[in-house]
């Protein structure tokens, strides 16, 4: 990984949003070799596959590369649930919000200065509010604009087969709010 350049986390969700509509291949051009996941997040996009073969694009994901190694000591393990119940994961739940929380607990013990990709909006917001930097779907494709891999209206169409597939997108009133002027 490039040093000058902060890696990106992506969440399960994210990963099978873009997996469904047959448009992963804008998260690896735009982030890379940033591009990162942890073991958990892993093992969530393969139980999705289960439920969704829809998804298996998302199991050619080398370009993830290896996951993350999350500290797994008593101390670290008890952080971890904690942001997981902060989440709103619950025992009945076990992993619930897990890979969530393994990835903002990563990020502020490791790499604070890396970006958090989800669009689980609790997730999102709770990491901000921990001073993490946090995007959804909605802004990778804003970014993905700006930076010329997607035209206008295709990006804010895109949104909207997202939200179309039953994925929790937030699609904005009208085109502008992600296709920039």
């Amino acid at each position: 990984m490039n040093s000058g350049s902060p890696g990106a986390i992506i969440d399960a969700c994210t990963l099978e949003t873009f997996a469904v509509t047959g448009r992963l291949d804008l998260l690896k051009s735009h982030y890379g070799v940033r591009a990162r996941w942890t073991e958990t997040i892993r093992y969530e996009v393969r139980r999705g596959l289960l439920e969704e073969p829809r998804n298996q694009a998302v199991l050619d994901a080398t370009w993830l590369g290896e996951p993350l190694d999350v500290d797994f000591d008593p101390e670290s393990l008890r952080r971890i649930e904690q942001i997981r119940r902060g989440l709103g994961g619950t025992k009945r739940e076990s992993m619930k919000h897990l890979g969530e929380a393994e990835v903002i607990y990563y990020l502020e013990t490791n790499a604070p200065d890396w970006l958090f990709v989800s669009d689980d909006r609790t997730a999102v917001d709770f990491a901000r509010n921990r001073h993490l930097n946090a995007i959804d779907t909605r802004q990778v494709l804003t970014d993905c604009y700006i930076s010329g891999e997607i035209g206008c209206p295709a990006a804010f169409d895109l949104l909207r087969e997202m939200r179309a597939a039953g994925r929790g997108v937030r699609v904005p009133r009208n085109h502008q709010l992600v296709c920039p002027s």
